[in-house]
């Protein structure tokens, strides 16, 4: 789809100020049922209403040309836990060495979603931080140099007005 034929599914719909204001209206321009997006059935009440507002927001905080290229993987409650290392041990500073994210479904469930360790440090004693919960939006945008789907994810936060 082409920038013109986006601004024009907009005014079709009546947004000729070509800001979504509702669910309904990211689905009949941009085709994409949010309650569809992988994750979302495990999410609790609370969450689902918080990925509701924020991804509406997302995509007006976004020019068109950038929508037109936004595709929505995943939302998730996650729990987020880095693992780190120190090199030597007189260091005052650790290095991070390992991160695990794990999703968490509205009955309490853990399912691994994402995991790395940093081979250089495979054999160093790791210390687990603190786990970190939050909800986790994935999601493709556009394309790297080299053609290759950028996947992309963002940290919701502010009752889906805000991330990072």
């Amino acid at each position: 789809m082409t920038r013109k034929q986006l601004e024009k599914l907009y005014e079709v719909n009546g947004l000729t100020d070509y800001k979504l204001r509702s669910t309904e209206d990211l689905l009949s321009v941009h085709g994409i049922d949010y309650t569809e997006v992988a994750g979302y059935e495990n999410l609790d009440d609370l969450n689902r209403a918080i990925f509701e507002k924020f991804i509406v927001n997302i995509f007006n905080a976004w020019g068109l040309d950038s929508r037109l290229h936004l595709i929505p993987k995943g939302i998730y409650f996650v729990e987020d836990t880095e693992y780190l290392v120190k090199e030597n041990p007189d260091d005052d500073y650790f290095i991070l060495a390992g991160h695990t994210i794990y999703a968490i479904d509205r009955s309490g469930n853990k399912q691994l979603l994402h995991q790395w360790e940093d081979e250089d440090y495979k054999h160093l004693k790791k210390t687990a931080q603190k786990p970190k919960q939050y909800l986790r939006f994935e999601y493709q945008h556009g394309t790297d140099a080299e053609g290759n789907p950028r996947n992309e994810w963002l940290h919701v936060i502010k009752e889906g007005r805000e991330w990072y």
